[in-house]
C-alpha cells in the first residue's frame, strides 16, 4: 500500500483516478445490470429513478464543495500556507447546503413519491438519505484532490462502488427486492469514507490569509450552477422520459436509463479524472501563468476529444451487442445509443473546459456556457417531432455540443483579458 502514502502529479494522478474509476465503472455496471434480472420492469424503473435522482442532486450539491476544496487547498499548499481555514469554511458551507436540502427534500417527499417513485416510500426516503450520506464522501474527495493524494482518491471510488455492488447483490439474493439496491446506494459512501482515510500532510510554512465561508461560496455557488445545468443534461433525460412517457413511463425510463448507463460508462471513468485536473491547473496557472494553463488544458482537451470520438464510434459498432449482453429484456436502437454516447462525449469536453475557467476564477462564465447548452436542449425538445426516446437523447446531445462550443469561446475571451505569463 506504499502507493497510497505520497502525492501524485497531474499525469500520474489522473492515471490513478482513471484506473480506479475503470474498476468502479465495471462494478457499477454489474450493480445496475444484475437487478434487471431479479426485478419486474416497474421495480427496475423505480430503481432507475432512484439512481438518477440521487446522483443528479448529489453532484449538484456536493461537486461544488469538492471543486472548491481542490482549488483552494492546492493553491495554499503550493504557497506553503495553512489549509485549515479553507477546510473549516467549506465545511460550514456544506452543512448549510445539507440542512436546506433535508428541509426541502422531506417537505417535497409526498410529491416526489407520486411523481418519481411510483408510490414507493422506501425509495423516496432512500433518495433523501442517499443524498445526505454522500456529503462526507465528496468532502473527502475534495481534500484528497487538493492535497494531490490521487491514489487515495481512486481507492475511495473503488471502495464505494465495490461495497455498493457486494451489498446490493447480497440483499437481492436474500430476497429483499428493490430495497436491497436502495440500501446499498445509501450505505456505500459511508463505507468508502470509513475505509479510506487521509494521509498526513506537511506542516504549513505560514498561516496565510483568512478564508471565510462567504469567500468559499463565491466560488462554490457558480460551480454549483455549472453542475446543476450539466446534470440536467446528463441525468435529466431518464426523469424526463419518466414524466412524459405516459402509461409505460417506468418501462420507457428503464430502457433509456439502461442505454445511458452503458453508453456513458467511459464518462464514469473520465469525469473524476477531469475533476482532478483543477488543482493541477491551478498550480500550473500559479507557477507558469496563463501560457502554462493554456498548454495544460490543450493537452487535456486533445485527450478527451479523442476518447469522445472513440465512444461515439464504439456505440455505433458495438452498442446494440453490448446492450443485449448486459440486459435481458431492455432493448435500444443504434440511433439512441449513438446519440447518448455523443451526449457523454460532449459532456466530458464541457467538464474539461470548465476546469480551465475555474482555474482562471471565471466559474460564472463556465456556468453561462452550461446554461447556453441547456437552453439549446430545451429548444430542440420543443422543435423536434420524433419518438420520445430519440427526441430526448438527440436534444440533450445537441445541447451538450452547444455548451462545449460556448465554453470554448468564453475561455478564449477570458484568456485574452487575463495577464500573460511571467
Amino acid at each position: 500500500m506504499n502507493f497510497l502514502k505520497g502525492r501524485q502529479g497531474a499525469g500520474t494522478g489522473s492515471l490513478y483516478v482513471a484506473g480506479a474509476f475503470g474498476i468502479s465503472g465495471f462494478l457499477t455496471v454489474v450493480f445496475l445490470g444484475l437487478p434487471e434480472r431479479f426485478l419486474s420492469a416497474r421495480d427496475y424503473g423505480g430503481l432507475a429513478q432512484l439512481w438518477t435522482a440521487t446522483f443528479l442532486v448529489v453532484q449538484v450539491l456536493w461537486i461544488g464543495v469538492s471543486q472548491t476544496l481542490g482549488r483552494y487547498v492546492a493553491e495554499r499548499e503550493a504557497r506553503g500556507e495553512d489549509t485549515a481555514p479553507v477546510l473549516a469554511s467549506v465545511r460550514r458551507v456544506q452543512l448549510v447546503l445539507l440542512a436546506v436540502f433535508l428541509v426541502v427534500g422531506l417537505a417535497a417527499s409526498p410529491l416526489l413519491n407520486r411523481a418519481l417513485f411510483g408510490e414507493n416510500w422506501l425509495l423516496t426516503l432512500g433518495f433523501v438519505a442517499a443524498v445526505a450520506t454522500y456529503a462526507p464522501e465528496y468532502f473527502r474527495r475534495g481534500t484528497f484532490s487538493g492535497h494531490r493524494q490521487f491514489a487515495r482518491l481512486g481507492a475511495l471510488h473503488v471502495a464505494e462502488s465495490a461495497s455498493r455492488m457486494l451489498l446490493g447483490s447480497a440483499l437481492l439474493f436474500v430476497g429483499l427486492g428493490v430495497v436491497g439496491p436502495a440500501v446499498a446506494i445509501v450505505l456505500a459512501p459511508l463505507i468508502g469514507v470509513l475505509a479510506v482515510r487521509p494521509a498526513a500532510v506537511s506542516r504549513p510554512e505560514s498561516p496565510g490569509e483568512s478564508f471565510s465561508a462567504t469567500e468559499a461560496f463565491r466560488f462554490t455557488g457558480p460551480v454549483l450552477l455549472c453542475v446543476a445545468f450539466g446534470q440536467l443534461m446528463m441525468n435529466g433525460g431518464t426523469i424526463l422520459v419518466g414524466l412524459l412517457g405516459g402509461p409505460n413511463a417506468l418501462r420507457s425510463s428503464a430502457a433509456f436509463f439502461a442505454a445511458l448507463i452503458l453508453m456513458r460508462a467511459p464518462q464514469y471513468v473520465m469525469s473524476p479524472a477531469i475533476s482532478a485536473l483543477l488543482p493541477n491547473a491551478s498550480r500550473a496557472l500559479a507557477t507558469y501563468g496563463t501560457l502554462g494553463l493554456d498548454r495544460f488544458i490543450l493537452r487535456a482537451v486533445s485527450v478527451v476529444a479523442a476518447i469522445g470520438l472513440a465512444m461515439v464510434v464504439g456505440a455505433g459498432l458495438l452498442g446494440e451487442w453490448v446492450m443485449d449482453l448486459v440486459f435481458r429484456d431492455l432493448q435500444a436502437e443504434r440511433a439512441l445509443l449513438v446519440a447518448l454516447a455523443t451526449l457523454a462525449a460532449f459532456y466530458l469536453l464541457c467538464e474539461t473546459i470548465s476546469q480551465a475557467l475555474f482555474a482562471l476564477g471565471r466559474a460564472r462564465l463556465a456556468a453561462l456556457g452550461w446554461a447556453f447548452g441547456l437552453v439549446a436542449s430545451i429548444c430542440c425538445l420543443a422543435v423536434l417531432d420524433i419518438g420520445l426516446l430519440d427526441k430526448v437523447s438527440i436534444s440533450l446531445a445537441l445541447g451538450a455540443g452547444a455548451a462545449a462550443f460556448a465554453q470554448a469561446i468564453l475561455y478564449l475571451l477570458a484568456r485574452r483579458s487575463t495577464q500573460a505569463a511571467p
